[in-house]
């Protein structure tokens, strides 16, 4: 399985019909696959799974503020350790290269609305399901500082936070 890396020309080019069911085939073969979003001059990138709540009734996961490759392995990595067992809700700091990961619930809010998880919220809808609880995988700064509370200046356009 690839990370995906969606962006209007990607989706342009393939056509949305394509995407959804590239996902779809990747949920039914795998278990789950990975959206990696590149944003634009205005906001971040980021990546989300698809398919993990189906497959292991364990919550989605998104990751923000991480360059789109980057972003998708890592979403991808944390995919295959929910597959092979964990549940990531449990998890304290998890270590990847040096990157340092913790896991918050994301607001439903930004679950249901919003641009965070519109190619999900197509697969899903495509199965019959609406998008499903999700945790927002939180990197550290260099100092090893997370960010707290949504909003915080020093972080809102780095890691913007979809917590409550």
């Amino acid at each position: 399985m690839q990370t995906t890396v969606v962006g209007f020309v990607t989706l342009r080019a393939m056509g949305t019909f394509d995407v959804v069911e590239n996902f779809t085939q990747d949920i039914a073969e795998i278990g789950w696959s990975v959206a990696a979003v590149a944003g634009d001059r205005t906001g971040c990138d980021w990546a989300y799974s698809v398919g993990l709540d189906l497959t292991y009734d364990h919550p989605e996961l998104i990751i923000v503020g991480v360059d789109a490759p980057l972003a998708g392995a890592i979403v991808q990595a944390m995919a295959e350790k929910v597959s092979e067992g964990a549940d990531l809700r449990d998890c304290g700091t998890v270590h990847v290269g040096p990157m340092q990961l913790r896991f918050r619930a994301v607001d439903g809010l930004f679950c249901s609305q919003g641009d965070w998880f519109n190619l999900g919220r197509l697969v899903m809808a495509e199965m019959g399901r609406s998008w499903p609880e999700t945790l927002q995988i939180v990197w550290a700064d260099a100092n090893g500082r997370y960010p707290e509370a949504p909003g915080e200046p020093d972080w809102f356009m780095r890691q913007p936070l979809l917590v409550g």
